[in-house]
């Protein structure tokens, strides 16, 4: 073979097998890149949406904690006010402890009228019966919170005592001192009403819809999680209207979307067991110690899920005594105190160990 034969031959390139051959493996390569990279979007949106998804149930969810956690009621560390009883005997304690020791200061225990009738050194309770003054307060008194929804009733103190609602599974409305100003010198409290409960679904245009194509597994008429608060005037005596447009005071705000169920359940502290309804608790409408929240909702991607939460309160577990409903026994008062020699609270069990004079518990008298 001659030189330029050679050079001929070595000149002609690749073949066309050898170039389909290149073609078909560079093919194989930018399809798996393709592919790869794909499914790497893929992956990142599913995984964006997800935590989209945990981060709206766990906003909802931690708002309603916030909300709970700072529920108020005087029952949580005083007892009911009674006139019959309370007055009188706080009359009779306090008028002979100023009587004996005739300093004639105020006692702190009794109220303005038990403390005029202590610093007389009397020690009468009929005084207290036939007071008109005081008879004049409870009757208005009675009056007033015949009329308002909102309180049943005042504290030893002279606290209101909020009623809490739940006339329904899915509604729960409460008092709490979670509220806190966004603006400076607004004329608003700490101390709200808050009510959760589910609202009508969110209507949105065609236009104004979010850019994902809506999921067909999602059922249709499903409603929201809606929270209603007002702080502006906490002592308002009519309940929270989500339906009441005159109503400025009132703000909502939806927290969930696509929920199929909500449903609240209150534990009761007798029985260990969860009710459905407030009434069918000793006090449940005053002192509430835990709330079970059960939720059913859709997802953006049309996968129903579930949540169980249960929440309990800041305040202690202890049952409030009345040191004046107890008729003032020294051994009621050592026995069924809450607060120990150290000033320690003590758990339920320690109070209803204490007993009175007369044998019985100081838990049995002066529970709330």
């Amino acid at each position: 073979m001659s030189v330029s034969n050679q050079r001929v031959r070595a000149d002609r390139g690749f073949t066309l097998i050898e170039i389909l051959i290149a073609i078909t493996i560079l093919s194989f390569i930018t399809i798996g890149v393709v592919t790869i990279t794909e499914n790497s979007m893929n992956t990142k949106d599913r995984t964006s949406q997800l935590n989209a998804d945990n981060l709206q149930i766990e906003t909802a969810m931690s708002r309603f904690e916030w909300d709970f956690l700072q529920i108020y009621s005087p029952l949580y560390f005083s007892s009911i006010m009674n006139f019959n009883q309370n007055m009188n005997t706080a009359g009779a304690a306090n008028g002979a402890a100023n009587a004996g020791s005739g300093s004639g200061e105020e006692s702190e225990e009794g109220s303005g009228f038990a403390n005029a009738s202590a610093q007389s050194g009397s020690g009468s309770g009929a005084n207290f019966n036939q007071n008109p003054a005081l008879a004049a307060y409870q009757e208005a008194l009675a009056i007033r919170m015949q009329t308002n929804e909102h309180f049943m009733n005042i504290s030893k103190e002279g606290m209101p005592i909020p009623r809490f609602y739940s006339p329904e599974k899915n509604i729960f409305e409460f008092f709490t001192s979670s509220n806190r100003r966004k603006i400076e010198n607004t004329k608003q409290s700490h101390f709200g009403w808050v009510r959760y409960t589910m609202g009508d679904p969110i209507e949105r245009d065609a236009d104004s819809g979010p850019d994902t194509e809506p999921v067909n597994a999602i059922p249709k008429g499903l409603k929201t999680l809606v929270r209603y608060y007002t702080a502006d005037d906490p002592y308002n005596p009519k309940r929270i209207n989500p339906d009441s447009a005159a109503d400025s005071q009132v703000k909502g705000a939806v927290l969930l979307e696509n929920v199929e169920k909500l449903e609240f359940s209150f534990w009761n502290f007798q029985t260990r067991k969860w009710e459905s309804s407030l009434k069918a608790i000793a006090n449940g409408e005053s002192v509430i110690h835990g709330v079970r929240v059960q939720l059913a909702w859709y997802d953006s991607m049309g996968i129903k899920r579930t949540t169980d939460r249960i929440f309990r309160t800041h305040w202690p577990l202890v049952v409030p005594q009345d040191p004046v409903a107890t008729g003032g026994a020294a051994a009621g008062a050592a026995g069924a105190n809450p607060a120990g020699p150290d000033g320690i609270l003590g758990t339920e069990d320690d109070v209803q160990a204490g007993t009175t004079a007369n044998g019985t518990t100081g838990a049995e008298e002066g529970d709330p």
